[in-house]
């Protein structure tokens, strides 16, 4: 497990760890290093083998993401990253607040999301009224270089339901004033 900042220091945390050997024989655990943010700029320098979230969006193959990924390649001429996803949700997530409020005061906004579903590019997403915390998923894989570009393989979404606190959890982390 690594923890680094992003960016260029991602990038020569993997070259550095790849000219000393820091990588060998070891199994790579991370967060993020799989999204194109970080892949696309390592090309084929990018490591192979580490168990990361991320974003394949180059292998979505149906639903609501691969119309998302469709339309945004359309759009801009290259695949959607990580930040253009979780931006788009947020739009999504605060025209269906406004449209279930019908106003955009406060008291109305804040009943409004209550348990507020949004339809998204990985499915419906619920903003729980216990916490306020999105049931966004992610996607979670293995690095691998194809074609000389990083990307994410053996990937699958996780739904994260099953990885929240309970109710009760977060009754007992809140104190109820």
């Amino acid at each position: 497990i690594y923890n680094v900042e992003f960016g260029t220091d991602l990038a020569k945390f993997v070259r550095e760890g790849n000219t000393r050997g820091l990588f060998e024989g070891r199994k790579v655990y991370g967060l993020l290093t799989g999204e194109p943010e970080y892949l696309d700029p390592l090309g084929e320098e990018a490591p192979e083998g580490w168990f990361e979230t991320g974003y394949p969006w180059y292998d979505i193959q149906d639903g609501p993401g691969k119309a998302f990924v469709d339309e945004y390649k359309a759009a801009y001429g290259d695949g959607p990253k990580i930040g253009s996803l979780v931006g788009y949700m947020t739009a999504k997530s605060i025209a269906a607040l406004l449209t279930k409020a019908g106003s955009t005061d406060t008291p109305a906004l804040l009943e409004a999301f209550k348990d507020l579903k949004v339809e998204t590019p990985v499915g419906e997403i619920t903003y729980r009224d216990i916490d306020h915390q999105s049931t966004m998923g992610a996607y979670v894989g293995t690095t691998a270089v194809k074609d000389g570009k990083g990307v994410m393989v053996d990937w699958s979404y996780k739904d994260p339901t099953p990885y929240m606190p309970s109710d009760d959890e977060v009754k007992a982390m809140r104190p109820a004033n």
